[in-house]
């Protein structure tokens, strides 16, 4: 008996550390853009102090770095290195002897994806009207996703349906799982939608303000609303984050898996009661990264597919940039990019 409680109390301080030990990782500059208008470049829009607008975004997808920029209106292809691959978009000024370019006239770029067969997945949002109260938010502007082959050929153009007769409004997300589905995460104010594609073909839809989130204790319910989901791999499953309030006090965070199939939650993963421990990814389906904020200290909680803590790990770069922003590509990689005035860096983190 004595030999067991010991054991016990050993499983109890390695599982307690495991939770509270936090790891440094360190990162490497893999490529840096200029600021400016020739190929190559992102124009940035800022002054001496900061940034004045967020024009661009860089993604990085099949170890290639993707940069949308709605000032010069393209979108560019990057080897992982930084050497500029594709330019889409307006064309006028690029050398086509050096460069590959494809004419494009988009409207107001969003999010981006990429399948393996390297086809772009791009949201195009419709220019805004003008009126009363100046331009409407660009985010709510309804869009519709353009379908590029990986020489920066249109293919066909996706709404809501499949077919483009009725746009998408406030895309969260972009993804293409392993079976070279697209996935569409949709949201409007407090409801989320999920759309599935193969090609132009749309398979599934669900509307998840049909699912009603409830927690009963005691004499108290407490109402969950999703904050975040997350795509695994296979496309079978989604990671669901719901944060569940009394009144508007937050309680606790459920973590689930739901089901595309079913249409339905099919487990709960995990209940975290820290509201700084946000969903971040869910990487080979079963492992699954939180990341959590306080002030210039950002840690990455991570959760194997059974909600056990398996791991903490800490990032720490210089908080004297414009701007700074934490990614990760399709594999799971963490990366990170930085504004620092004339360039911006991109950061790999192992």
């Amino acid at each position: 008996m004595k030999r067991i409680l010991f054991f016990l109390i050993a499983f109890t301080v390695v599982f307690a550390c495991s939770q509270w030990k936090v790891n440094s990782i360190k990162s490497t500059a893999i490529a840096e853009i200029k600021n400016g208008t020739t190929p190559g470049n992102i124009q940035i829009a800022r002054d001496e102090y900061a940034l004045n607008d967020l024009t661009f975004k860089i993604d990085i997808l099949n170890d290639k770095i993707i940069t949308t920029d709605n000032t010069l209106k393209r979108l560019q292809v990057f080897e992982k290195d930084g050497k500029l691959q594709m330019v889409i978009g307006e064309t006028d000024k690029i050398d086509r002897t050096k460069i590959h370019a494809v004419d494009f006239n988009f409207s107001i770029l969003g999010s981006c994806t990429m399948d393996d067969n390297n086809n772009i997945y791009v949201q195009n949002r419709l220019e805004p009207k003008k009126g009363k109260n100046g331009y409407s938010d660009a985010n709510f502007l309804p869009s519709y996703i353009l379908v590029f082959d990986k020489k920066g050929q249109l293919q066909y153009t996706l709404g809501r349906t499949g077919t483009p007769d009725i746009p998408f409004f406030y895309i969260d997300n972009l993804f293409v799982d392993s079976s070279d589905r697209l996935f569409v995460i949709s949201r409007t104010f407090n409801n989320w939608e999920l759309y599935r594609f193969r090609n132009k073909q749309r398979e599934v839809y669900i509307d998840f303000s049909k699912i009603d989130f409830k927690e009963n204790e005691g004499n108290n319910t407490y109402l969950g609303k999703i904050e975040n989901l997350k795509v695994y791999r296979s496309g079978d499953s989604i990671v669901l984050s719901v944060a569940y309030y009394h009144d508007l006090r937050f309680k606790f965070r459920k973590i689930y898996e739901f089901s595309v199939e079913k249409k339905k939650v099919v487990r709960e993963i995990t209940t975290i009661p820290d509201p700084k421990n946000v969903l971040f990814n869910i990487v080979d389906d079963k492992t699954i990264y939180f990341w959590n904020i306080d002030g210039n200290d950002i840690k990455f909680m991570i959760v194997n597919a059974e909600g056990n803590v398996m791991n903490n790990i800490r990032l720490t770069f210089d908080n004297r940039n414009f701007f700074s922003k934490i990614i990760h590509d399709n594999k799971g990689n963490i990366y990170s990019y930085h504004v620092n005035g004339d360039s911006i860096k991109i950061l790999e983190w192992e």
